[in-house]
């Protein structure tokens, strides 16, 4: 008998549904997952203040302890630095630097042995670092990384390729390495920070978005999102909430498919699917498992390993006589989970198959194999190696080798269109977070967990890789390092000050100019001024609201051709207001409040824009005046107040005169 009669009652529902609402209130889905009443959130956030008007904020998760297995430690993940001028207005407010504290420099011997693409496996651990660590990315720059990163590209294949198979293979194995260091911690502080977004409790829903709001916790998670594209930094600010939207959604569509495909999966071939999802959010791993009554009375099923990717279950003599991690469970007559002492419910041996993560690419992916450990690792080897053997040895590359791109390309396609994982950084990242996910999960069995950590840590390809059980130390030591650099005047204070004049150079100064005043300072070596200056704060906390205001404009503009419509028209009159007033007077303000003016049908309003566009006084604020007294769009009446405020001349009575603006 097929132990999935519960599944029928979820096919044909929508999959972007959990399974507890699927079922209803009063029922339970086989192995539910659930967080203990009144267990604490995995993750919080913390405030350091910095000196020099700045704030340190730090992202914290329960990690399990690796020693006893049991008590969960407070461990420092992300910290961003956020720029407030010492003030608390949001306008003023800018996002610098952000730290990966579970990331560290490797050590002479991990550097050593990445360099060697036939080592596939640790060279080392680092089990301390007390240095500061360096910043992941720049929020207020994310173009700088930009160029180096072409720049390298560049160089490899240009200048080290054609070296010889010794310095070609070693460079690329070397750049390949340190790339997916980067991208495996990246990964994982994406994850605390999708926990946290997603966390209801009281430090996200009251203290701790006044900590960090929404939006500001939105373009640190697009921004970190788009560092691992090659141009992901040109993107503008503007752009960030749509792609933040776009992602999410991608990744809800993603979830959603894998989860139904899995259990489909699950239920054809008679085995128990398990989702296992974090905290009041969609199920992002799961586990496949076997009853051993069914093993012993095995009916005439069939098994299709296509997307499981695992051996057939029935007809495997290892289950027979299995000896590893089992878990007892309690089902009723329907074979749904069920207490101990409910009526009709027996209980049934469980033996672990195999564990998913569901957040890749359109298939689930096998992460974990409990009768052949080695197979993961096995795939990510062949594919390790024949990258290694073509680029490396043979050094063909995609854009090197037009043949070469288009056969690589129709096969890598094949190949996705069946479930193969092919993408590297997609593997990274359901690697990264079902790590992140079984530090903080506190539902699942310890043992369990512990088998589960264990052979997750045996898929490490990288030497640079450091194990599990010391990134929480790592990251502690680290946090206290960074806290110690906060609080020297010679450290980031001077930092952030020096951040500051280059940031006002930037509003004040072209490029060309900005490039040979460095220039200057590198030949003369004349000191930099890292004093704080309250004027040059003044200055800067009018550009950056200038600068607030102006991509608020593009985003009303951006969504709507009725600016009033979507958007409150007080808030919309108060931005364009600020910009005309306490604002330094900029070109592009004139335009946006020009085009406020043209798509507004509301009078008020666009007696605001003109007025703004008056108070200016500067020649693009004339000129548009000019052209909107000149535009066929432009109705009769508006035409001659535009011409009234372009020589001048105020109107008073502005509602009645133009029959409240019809």
């Amino acid at each position: 008998m097929l132990p999935s009669v519960l599944f029928v009652l979820l096919a044909g529902l929508p999959v972007s549904i959990q399974p507890e609402q699927l079922l209803g209130e009063d029922s339970t889905p086989p192995f539910a997952i659930s967080q203990p009443p009144g267990e604490h959130p995995s993750f919080h956030i913390q405030r350091e203040p910095v000196a020099g008007g700045a704030e340190l904020i730090t992202v914290f998760g329960k990690l399990q302890d690796p020693a006893s297995n049991t008590e969960r430690l407070d461990v420092p993940l992300v910290s961003v630095l956020r720029d407030t001028l010492g003030e608390s207005d949001p306008e003023t407010q800018r996002l610098r630097y952000v730290w990966i504290l579970t990331s560290t420099r490797p050590t002479p011997l991990q550097r050593l042995a990445s360099a060697f693409s036939f080592l596939c496996f640790r060279t080392g651990t680092k089990h301390h670092s007390n240095t500061i660590p360096s910043p992941a990315i720049d929020l207020a720059a994310p173009a700088k990384s930009v160029l180096p990163n072409l720049l390298g590209n560049g160089l490899q294949s240009a200048e080290f390729d054609p070296l010889g198979v010794l310095v070609r293979s070693s460079t690329r194995s070397y750049r390949g390495n340190s790339s997916d260091y980067k991208k495996l911690h990246l990964y994982q502080a994406l994850g605390a920070l999708d926990g946290l977004n997603r966390s209801d409790t009281l430090d996200r829903s009251e203290d701790g978005r006044d900590i960090l709001p929404d939006t500001q916790l939105r373009e640190i998670y697009s921004r970190l999102r788009l560092s691992d594209r090659t141009l992901g930094g040109l993107v503008r600010q503007n752009k960030l909430s749509r792609f933040y939207g776009m992602e999410t959604t991608r990744r809800a569509e993603i979830l959603g498919h894998n989860w139904e495909l899995l259990r489909q999966r699950a239920e054809l071939a008679g085995l128990y699917f398990q989702p296992l999802a974090p905290p009041d959010a969609a199920p992002t791993q799961a586990l496949l498992w076997v009853a051993r009554h069914d093993l012993e009375h095995p009916a005439n099923q069939r098994f299709d390993r296509q997307f499981l990717n695992i051996a057939n279950p029935w007809s495997d003599p290892r289950l027979q006589h299995w000896t590893g991690y089992t878990e007892v469970r309690y089902l009723d007559a329907e074979n749904r989970a069920t207490t101990p002492d409910a009526p009709g419910a027996r209980p049934v041996e469980m033996i672990p198959l195999a564990f998913y993560s569901l957040d890749h690419p359109r298939a689930p992916l096998l992460l974990a194999d409990f009768r052949n450990s080695l197979k993961p690792k096995r795939g990510e080897l062949v594919r390790h190696g024949a990258t290694s053997l073509v680029t490396g040895v043979f050094g063909i590359t995609r854009f090197g080798n037009w043949p070469f791109f288009i056969g690589d390309s129709a096969l890598t396609f094949v190949q996705a269109r069946h479930g193969a994982a092919v993408d590297r950084s997609a593997r990274l990242q359901s690697y990264s977070q079902a790590r992140e996910f079984l530090s903080v999960d506190s539902s699942l069995d310890p043992k369990l967990k512990a088998e589960l950590l264990h052979r997750l840590d045996h898929l490490a390809l990288n030497p640079l890789e450091n194990r599990i059980s010391t990134e929480a130390t790592v990251a502690n030591e680290q946090y206290a390092a960074l806290l110690r650099y906060a609080g020297s005047s010679h450290g980031l204070e001077a930092k952030l000050e020096r951040d500051r004049r280059k940031e006002l150079d930037s509003y004040t100064r072209s490029a060309a100019m900005r490039f040979f005043a460095g220039l200057g300072r590198a030949f003369q070596g004349s000191p930099r001024n890292d004093s704080t200056d309250p004027r040059l704060r003044a200055e800067l906390a009018s550009y950056r609201s200038a600068a607030y205001h102006i991509r608020f404009l593009e985003q009303v503009l951006a969504s709507s051709p009725r600016p009033e419509v979507t958007w409150d028209r007080n808030t919309i009159r108060q931005s364009i207001e600020a910009l005309s007033s306490g604002a330094p007077a900029n070109p592009q303000a004139a335009h946006l409040i020009a085009r406020v003016f043209t798509g507004s049908q509301d009078s008020e309003l666009r007696f605001s824009c003109l007025r703004a566009l008056n108070r200016l006084d500067i020649e693009e604020a004339h000129n548009e005046l000019w052209r909107l007294s000149q535009a066929p769009s432009t109705q009769d009446s508006w035409r001659a107040v535009c011409l009234l405020y372009f020589k001048g001349y105020a109107p008073t009575g502005q509602g009645a005169a133009l029959g409240g603006g019809q």
